[in-house]
Formats: C-alpha cells, structure tokens, sequence
C-alpha cells in the first residue's frame, strides 16, 4: 500500500497546479446514478481559492454527493480541507487518529465480520445537531466490493403522494445512538478486544434521546427530504415501537428503491463529501477476507426542522 502511494504522491507532485488556473481548470460531471458528481481538477492537499471552495460547495448542494479522484491527504491535510467548509465535528464512539483530533480511522479487518455503516442512516442523527457533511478519504480498499450506497432523500419525499408527505410532516421521531452502540447494539456486540475499532461511549452518548423531524427542510436549498433512517430512529413521538417500526421501515424500503440510489466505488487514494440532510448511506459489507481502511471527518450541522 505505502508503495502505491508513494508513486501517486511522486506523480502529483510533478503536476502543474497554478491555484488561479484552477479556478478554470475544475470540472464537475455528474455521476451515473440520481446523486452525486465527480469532481477534477483541485488539489485538495494544497491551497484552495474561495472561487473553488464555493464551487465544491454548490457542486454539493447540486449533487449531494461529491466525489474527487487522485488525492492523497494525510489526517491534517484532510482536516484542513474539511475546514473550508466549515467546524470540524467529534465522533463519540471512535478514539480518533494521534495525527488529528478530528479524523477517525474506519477499518475493517480481514477476520471481522461486521463492518461499519452497514445500514441505511444519515450519520450520527441521534445528536440533538447532527453533522452537516461527511468526508471520507479511501486509504485502503478491498480487491472486489465495499461500495458504498447513496440515496437521495430528498427526491424520494418529493414523489410521495400529497396525502403521505402531509401525513409524515406532522411526525417527530426520537432518536437513539442505543440501536446501534448501546450494549445489545450491533457495533458494540460486534467489537471485542481485538477489534480495529473500539466503539467506546466515554460519555454516555448511546443512553440519550433527542426528538427531531421525520420530515427535515435543508437549512440552504429549502428542500425537504426524509430523516428518519432506521438504524438510529427508535420510533415516532406518540406511537408504540411496534406502530412506527410499520412507517419507518416501509419509508426506508421506499427511499432506498433502486430510481434513488448510486453506486460509489472507491478507489485508494479518492476523497467523497455527502450532504446528511439530503442523503443516506450504506456501507457494503460484500469483501470477506479482505481489509478495508478509510478517514472519515465529519462537519458540525445545526438542529433539524
């Protein structure tokens, strides 16, 4: 792995990069599928003018997934670019990199067999201000499988009937880190002494409750998308678990149909930014045997509405 890297970083580093003719040079196309576009032409190790960080940032907005090809960051590198875009944020469950603060290893060893984010979710939406964005930086990825799924939140409420988005705007979920990192959670009965990441709750995170929209508007396009996924949302304020298990997981199965999904494959040595108020994500966990090895930073958001 080292090897390969140091060969891309000695090709980058050979590469003409004016910040300026930058600003002309990036290029954004769509990717195939409904979310998400592929973005060329920043270095995003280096300097970056505020016409390109406004660019990246609309391109966001636009697509709701961003994805950059060819960069290699170390953790500070990755935490400064993140920074353009606003507040780096913490990850409760996770001891962060000794490099940065702020960036979390996300691995999946050989001999694990479950991997992290294996469900559809919005990530860490049982914080009373979830994040923002996530950025993920590939550093090692399997010979076949660990894609990752996006789907479209936003589109997928937009053609909901009239009568079912009226319904579902009326809807507070409670959400819980418990389904997942409470003590019969998925990744807590899956980490052990050896695991390559430890799931710890120093600060009692997975006990708390917080009460947020089904339903949420995004703070800066004014589109309403759905929030509730069904990994972190317990269920609906006012109904027993078993009534709002019915709506949350016929929602989730309607959202995550195939019309709103894309595809990304990773390549080592590739960065991808996603909207948490507009997307969910799934993990792929489809590569047994092989290691899996990701930098993840997340941006502080605001409280849903």
């Amino acid at each position: 792995m080292a090897d390969g890297f140091d060969l891309l970083r000695s090709w980058m580093s050979k590469q003409p990069f004016e910040p300026e003719e930058g600003n002309k040079r990036l290029s954004i196309e769509r990717m195939d599928g409904p979310v998400g576009a592929v973005v060329t032409g920043a270095d995003l190790a280096g300097h970056l003018t505020q016409a390109v960080v406004d660019q990246i940032w609309t391109a966001l907005l636009d697509h709701g997934l961003v994805w950059f090809p060819g960069q290699i960051l170390s953790p500070t590198q990755q935490a400064a670019f993140a920074e353009n875009f606003g507040e780096l944020g913490t990850y409760p469950f996770v001891t962060p990199l000794a490099e940065h603060d702020k960036v979390i290893p996300v691995i999946k060893e050989p001999e694990t067999k479950m991997n992290f984010g294996g469900l559809w979710h919005t990530d860490t939406s049982y914080l009373p201000e979830p994040p923002s964005v996530t950025m993920l930086q590939a550093i090692e990825v399997p010979g076949r499988g660990g894609d990752t799924l996006f789907a479209d939140m936003a589109a997928a409420f937009e053609s909901l009937s009239t009568g079912m988005q009226k319904m579902l705007l009326g809807l507070i979920g409670v959400y819980t880190a418990g389904m997942v990192h409470g003590e019969t959670g998925a990744y807590s009965a899956a980490a052990g002494a050896d695991h390559p990441m430890d799931y710890g709750d120093k600060e009692g995170v997975a006990e708390r409750r917080v009460e947020h929209p089904i339903i949420r508007t995004h703070p800066e396009t004014g589109r309403k998308s759905i929030f509730a996924g069904s990994g972190h949302c317990s269920h609906i304020k006012g109904m027993r678990r078993s009534e709002s298990k019915v709506i949350l997981d016929w929602l989730n199965a309607y959202a995550t149909k195939p019309e709103f999904v894309t595809r990304l494959k990773w390549e080592s040595g590739s960065v991808a930014m996603w909207d948490n108020r507009r997307v969910f994500h799934y993990a792929l966990n489809d590569y047994a045997g092989e290691r899996r090895h990701m930098h993840r930073v997340i941006l502080k958001g605001d409280r849903p509405f």
